[in-house]
């Protein structure tokens, strides 16, 4: 995000990153370690409608999930209400992961694992002219299955079998 808003300055002057829910200090050292703070906001906890809320104002919405092995199978349940928003979503973690996968059926957004520094820059410049045409939307395909009702059933079903 430095260089894109070093290289770009109609990005600098748009970008602003809101982050909600708890935000390790790892995290904000980074930021402020990146002169990043001043594009930043840091809105902590908030209840579930005003996150849903908030998801429905963004533009972007950024997923991040630690770049390991262990989370590759790590769904967070953000995901699905992230796509139910239709909005498109930036998605950064560990390559050949599930979120992946879920992303491209679905078409709810563009995931990078870590290495594609170069990748990332080049969608979120897309994701911005996109904005700046009025055209940033996204065209999701297949979200049944992914529904609180549809993974309900199929949990309870679960359930069922192995009592």
């Amino acid at each position: 995000m430095q260089e894109l808003i070093k290289e770009h300055a109609d990005f600098k002057d748009a970008f602003q990153l809101n982050l909600i829910g708890v935000v390790s200090e790892d995290v904000l050292q980074s930021i402020n370690d990146h002169d990043l703070m001043d594009a930043i906001s840091v809105l902590g906890y908030v209840n579930h409608e005003d996150a849903i809320k908030a998801q429905m104002q963004s533009r972007v919405l950024l997923l991040i999930e630690i770049d390991s092995e262990d989370t590759k199978a790590i769904i967070p349940g953000k995901l699905f209400e992230y796509m139910a928003s239709e909005t498109p979503i930036l998605a950064i973690g560990p390559k050949d992961s599930d979120v992946e996968h879920i992303l491209k059926t679905t078409n709810t957004g563009h995931y990078f694992d870590y290495s594609d520094k170069s990748a990332i820059k080049s969608k979120i410049i897309s994701y911005f002219e996109a904005y700046k045409n009025n055209s940033l939307t996204t065209h999701p395909i297949g979200l049944k299955p992914y529904s609180r009702k549809e993974l309900t059933s199929k949990l309870a079903k679960l359930i069922l079998k192995n009592e």
